[in-house]
């Protein structure tokens, strides 16, 4: 059985956007064949991550980190986890070189291709750092539009597709480098503009009516 981990990248922890490619994903990988541990980057970490969180890590086959993208890169939460897991291999605990590292970028840009490439480079050094296996990046533009359209049939197919090698490349012996997966929405960006004006203004009257 593999061992994968499954790194939310978001801040928002449950309330994020980037949860829900998360979930997309570990359902692409049976629990009968994979042995799977989550890690949610957090804030309140006042000294560093917790031992077996950087041990969890350490085992993993395969390492999917998945993150919006600010302003053209990482969010600082997960900057600090890469970080500190950089120190905690350096003091010479021992861990799986050739764990298969994996990156679902959430952008908020209908281009991807146009905004994704510095976060990429960023996992990327990190890899190369520690002499882990990169292998490719799933960048979804419009990211929080596709989480509200997604069960729509057939909308989305090349992202599918993108989560299905994924689960393939983690079975396969593979090491030829693949090319990264670049979602454009398909609906057009005007539209993709009124629906994020759309539930912007209904998330903003559920608070106001929530106010005292």
């Amino acid at each position: 059985m593999k061992s994968i981990c499954l790194v939310n990248g978001s801040l928002r922890g449950k309330q994020a956007s980037s949860l829900e490619f998360l979930n997309d994903i570990a359902r692409k990988l049976p629990d009968a064949e994979y042995r799977k541990t989550i890690i949610t980057v957090t804030g309140k970490v006042k000294d560093r991550y917790p031992e077996d969180i950087l041990n969890s890590i350490n085992v993993a086959d395969a390492i999917i980190f998945i993150f919006p993208l600010h302003n053209y890169g990482l969010p600082g939460a997960l900057m600090r986890l890469l970080e500190e897991y950089n120190k905690h291999v350096r003091t010479g605990k021992e861990y799986f070189k050739q764990t298969k590292v994996y990156v679902i970028v959430n952008c908020a840009f209908p281009r991807p291709a146009d905004t994704c490439g510095e976060a990429i480079r960023v996992i990327q050094n990190f890899c190369r750092r520690l002499s882990l296996n990169w292998r490719f990046a799933i960048c979804i533009g419009t990211g929080p539009v596709v989480v509200m359209t997604k069960k729509v049939p057939f909308l989305y197919p090349k992202l599918k597709h993108a989560y299905t090698e994924i689960a393939l490349d983690i079975q396969s012996g593979d090491r030829e480098k693949k090319g990264n997966y670049f979602i454009k929405p398909i609906i057009p960006e005007r539209i993709i503009s009124a629906i994020k004006h759309y539930y912007e203004n209904k998330g903003q009257m559920i608070k106001k009516n929530k106010e005292p």
